[in-house]
């Protein structure tokens, strides 16, 4: 009798101990099924190209937002020098204020100036001996558009010419222009050749660098052994126009490529342009305005995320569901008949958990805006016998 009393005992200490055992095992992890919003958007507008050559259209943090005609790579005359402005800064960084080191002209700078003065291209007279800054040299390119100066000052900053154009070329792959190939500084050469969906990435980079976005906005400057230089971009201010680079050759035709800051339903928006192939630089210059004004248009502030919309679901493995919820409104700007782009991170659920315990975000729009997501109820945790006998 004793020993069935102890078997059983035993029994009762095993059982509760293989119970306990089996209740105090980890909870499995529960992941959230994320609900993307879907966001209705108005009808896209139809943008008044030019007849002739090529454009595109963007809009800071958005990228290109309509082309026309990019398909070929064609000669971008002196927008090249944008390119070249940021490869300088890229290896001789300045920050605002700052002159940089000097760079003194030699015989060779000085043939330059001969040598494109005598091919009617842009210059700044030179002598041997001056000195120029870093900073005089990138206005001098961005400017008045001097071609000796950009070869001057990528001599200076490479060492060559053809060592410039080897680190240029890695420098614009680096910055996504996939149809670009540079073979000179200046732009002079027809062989240097763009697309204008390439160049609104350009016109982005330039406006995102503080040294060169404050160059190519000023009108004029100083220039040693000159004085005054003016700025050839003629439609500073006018549209909201911050400037970047203009050109013409007989290759190239005349081209442009702008960024201008914009109210668009009472957002703060930076487009950015080009235009590739006009008769002239001026026509150019003047269809921008058009494309600027009528782009307007095209933008639209829409709801992304309601508050207290559903944006992920958890599903108990001992039943029953949580939803994660929006905390706020999200009201972004975007163009019309894109898909509003939004990016939902939940976490995985612990429990118990209390409601409104945050959970994740989620963030709309291209300037990804963003708001909290929580727990629209308690999340429970199972019972004991499921715990066990699961």
């Amino acid at each position: 009798m004793i020993r069935l009393r102890y078997v059983a005992l035993l029994s009762v200490v095993v059982l509760f101990g293989v119970g306990f055992w089996l209740y105090q095992r980890p909870l499995p992890i529960v992941q959230a099924e994320v609900i993307i919003p879907q966001t209705p958007t108005s009808t896209s507008i139809k943008l008044p190209w030019p007849a002739y050559g090529q454009a595109a259209f963007g809009a800071a943090g958005f990228g290109v937002l309509e082309r026309n005609n990019t398909s070929k790579p064609a000669p971008i005359a002196s927008i090249a020098k944008a390119i070249t402005a940021l490869a300088i800064l890229k290896e001789k960084p300045l920050q605002l204020g700052q002159q940089g080191p000097l760079i003194t002209i030699a015989e060779a700078d000085v043939q330059l100036y001969a040598d494109y003065l005598a091919k009617d291209g842009s210059v700044l007279p030179v002598s041997v001996g001056q000195q120029i800054s870093q900073y005089q040299a990138l206005q001098a390119m961005m400017l008045p558009s001097a071609n000796n100066i950009a070869d001057t000052a990528v001599s200076w900053a490479f060492g060559s010419a053809e060592d410039y154009t080897n680190y240029a070329n890695q420098f614009v792959r680096n910055l996504g222009m996939k149809q670009t190939a540079v073979a000179d500084a200046s732009g002079f050469s027809p062989k240097t050749v763009s697309t204008a969906e390439d160049l609104v990435i350009l016109g982005e980079a330039v406006l995102e660098n503080p040294v060169l976005s404050g160059i190519v906005k000023q009108s004029e400057a100083t220039f040693p052994g000159v004085g005054l230089i003016k700025n050839v971009n003629w439609l500073l201010g006018t549209d909201g126009i911050l400037g970047i680079k203009t050109g013409q050759t007989d290759e190239a035709g005349g081209c442009y490529l702008f960024g201008a800051k914009r109210t668009v339903a009472g957002q703060s928006v930076t487009v950015i342009g080009v235009i590739l192939g006009a008769p002239t630089r001026n026509v150019a210059m003047e269809h921008s305005r058009t494309l600027i004004q009528a782009a307007d248009s095209g933008f639209e502030v829409v709801t992304a995320v309601r508050a207290n919309q559903i944006i992920g679901n958890y599903s108990l493995p001992w039943g029953g569901t949580v939803s994660a919820v929006a905390t706020g409104e999200l009201k972004v700007l975007n163009w019309k008949g894109d898909t509003v782009v939004t990016d939902t991170n939940l976490s995985d659920l612990t429990v118990p958990n209390a409601q409104n315990s945050v959970v994740g975000s989620v963030k709309a729009g291209h300037e990804a805006k963003s708001v909290s997501a929580v727990l629209s109820q308690q999340a429970p945790a199972p019972s004991w016998t499921w715990r066990i006998f699961r």
